[in-house]
């Protein structure tokens, strides 16, 4: 019984499943344990693969071809199961996020950081092509930023070179708009030069941030693709002319791997030349026009295609741009083929442009240091810090309402230069947003810390609770009143956090923590200066420090 998702705790193939790490157009990965609980990603494929008995024999030789593979900077494939409608590859986890994940959310990659991811990833793909395998799916999402540096992942569309490149089916090509060579485009057979050129689109993104030929539509990403109208706006001349040159349409006049790494270490040495400059670097850019025919189904970064080999248009000459014409095409069977490819598509509609939104990533140990310092001084300026508090989390939740907004927009329409700008000016209608959003979660916390407050002080009233040596009619302070004071200012403070319709507050801080206080050692930064002031503050309890209620007036106990 074949199976469309795995729960946390299922069993496949003597495999536990963990999570889900994500989906793509051939299957979706999941966090695994094998039998010794060792961490590995398990590639389930969708059910239209498995139970094609051509795309398990492909699965047979990919596995054979890829467990060759003995490189650091390439994911290691361990096991696999072909004879089955649940058809799956495990592979080794590699620990580390995904180039797209690392540069959009720290931004471009230094010239340093280029030199070792193309040198890194140059190195992979020799492995991969000494190996007889071409990828063929070449892009950010499929490169781990490791501690070992960059490591190439996901075989699931890789095949062997000498295979027939029409096994996964006639007349439709499988890759990523922007990511995919223009032969590919046009029709031809993946190879070992298709998966430079997707080398050289993933170099491209990592230096400007961008998709290197766009993000939407479809077709014009693949037009830009064929014509070589790659943005490498903002880099150095240097840097630009060897990406440019990597990124020619035309096979033989594409410049090699190791003349792309060559230029890119002069430039991170020696510094490159400002945009707009003269070089004395000579790219041969003339791109013959280029068309293709289309027809696009996304399932969030990747899509199947329909490709036809270039049309002459009569009317072209030599100087005019390469352009994607779309035409009808038999759907019988195609749209069946490309139905069982949308699933990863679901929260982009009909309109996504395959954005993909930065994660907003937990931030427990940091969140948890600020926890302790917010607690420790509630014990000394409890309505000071219930006031800060409240205006720190319409603060943090107009933001992540506003970045996430801003994503949403990105999701639908793609990436354009205005989106800042707009996020800004929508910024008092997320604050509105926020104001009427947190109403819910106020009243839960006010309501919690007067009833509790309420039944303490009842206890102190009728003799049962006492706060140290302090009797009837004396002011609150001392030290069992600033922990007794400290612990209802923290159940507000808790509830507001985790009560109803709070969950925008949690992801507005981790957006504000990413900018903030990024990676590891801004996490730590973050630790050590909350847990010092932790410190002084149980310090200043314990030798007597007065409780200071500003803004209202010392109270004191029921007489």
């Amino acid at each position: 019984m074949e199976r469309i998702g795995l729960e946390p705790g299922s069993e496949i193939g003597g495999y536990t499943i963990v999570a889900p790490l994500g989906s793509g157009g051939m299957g979706t990965v999941y966090r695994a344990v094998d039998g010794g609980q060792n961490p590995v990603a398990l590639k389930l494929l969708h059910p239209h693969v498995g139970a094609d008995a051509v795309a398990r024999e492909r699965l047979r030789r990919e596995v054979a071809a890829l467990q060759r593979l003995r490189h650091p900077a390439v994911a290691a494939v361990l096991d696999a199961e072909a004879d089955s409608t649940e058809a799956f590859l495990v592979t080794e986890l590699v620990d580390g996020r995904n180039l797209s994940e690392h540069v959009r959310e720290l931004g471009p990659l230094s010239p340093d950081e280029l030199v070792a991811l193309a040198a890194g990833l140059r190195d992979a793909l020799d492995a991969v092509h000494d190996a007889g395998v071409v990828h063929r799916d070449l892009k950010p999402s499929n490169v781990v930023v490791s501690v070992r540096g960059p490591v190439l992942i996901d075989f699931g569309i890789a095949q062997a070179a000498d295979d027939d490149a029409r096994v996964t089916s006639t007349g439709f090509v499988l890759g990523t708009p922007g990511y995919l060579a223009p032969e590919l485009v046009a029709g031809g057979e993946p190879s070992e030069a298709s998966d430079w050129w997707g080398w050289a689109a993933v170099l491209a993104f990592a230096a400007t941030g961008r998709d290197p030929f766009g993000t939407r539509p479809i077709d014009a990403v693949l037009a830009r693709a064929t014509a070589g109208d790659v943005d490498v706006a903002g880099l150095g001349v240097l840097t630009a002319g060897a990406l440019r040159g990597a990124l020619t349409p035309t096979e033989a006049d594409r410049t090699a791997p190791d003349d792309v790494v060559a230029a890119l270490e002069v430039a991170a040495a020696d510094g490159d030349l400002p945009p707009g400059e003269d070089s004395t670097v000579v790219l041969d850019t003339s791109m013959p026009p280029t068309a293709a025919t289309v027809v696009a189904a996304q399932d969030g970064r990747t899509v199947a295609f329909a490709a036809a080999p270039p049309e002459p248009d009569p009317d072209d000459d030599e100087d005019d741009e390469a352009l994607i014409h779309a035409r009808p095409v038999d759907v019988d069977d195609p749209v069946e083929w490309i139905e069982g490819d949308l699933d990863a598509s679901e929260d982009l509609g009909d309109d996504g442009s395959g954005y993909e939104r930065p994660v907003a990533r937990r931030r427990w140990v940091a969140l948890l240091a600020v926890g302790v310092l917010v607690g420790c001084l509630a014990a000394l300026f409890p309505l000071v810090v219930l006031i800060v508090v409240l205006v720190l989390v319409v603060v943090v939740r107009a933001i992540g309402s506003t970045v996430e907004g801003m994503h949403t927009r990105r999701e639908r329409a793609g990436v354009r230069g205005s989106d800042v700008l707009r996020a800004v000016a929508t910024s008092p209608w997320h604050l509105v947003r926020t104001l009427v959003a947190l109403v819910p979660s106020l009243l839960v916390s006010a309501s919690a810390m007067v009833i509790v407050g309420g039944v303490l002080w009842w206890l102190i009233d009728n003799g049962t609770l006492t706060l140290g040596a302090l009797g009837p009619g004396d002011e609150v302070q001392g030290p069992a009143a600033s922990l007794a004071v400290a612990l209802v200012v923290m159940l507000g403070i808790t509830l507001v956090w985790f009560g109803p319709l709070s969950r925008m507050t949690r992801v507005g801080a981790r957006r504000v923590l990413a900018w903030v206080a990024p990676g590891l050692l801004g996490t730590l930064v973050v630790v050590v200066v909350c847990l010092v002031g932790a410190l002084v503050a149980v310090a200043a309890v314990r030798h007597g420090a007065d409780i200071v209620w500003s803004p209202a007036s010392v109270p004191t106990l029921p007489q």
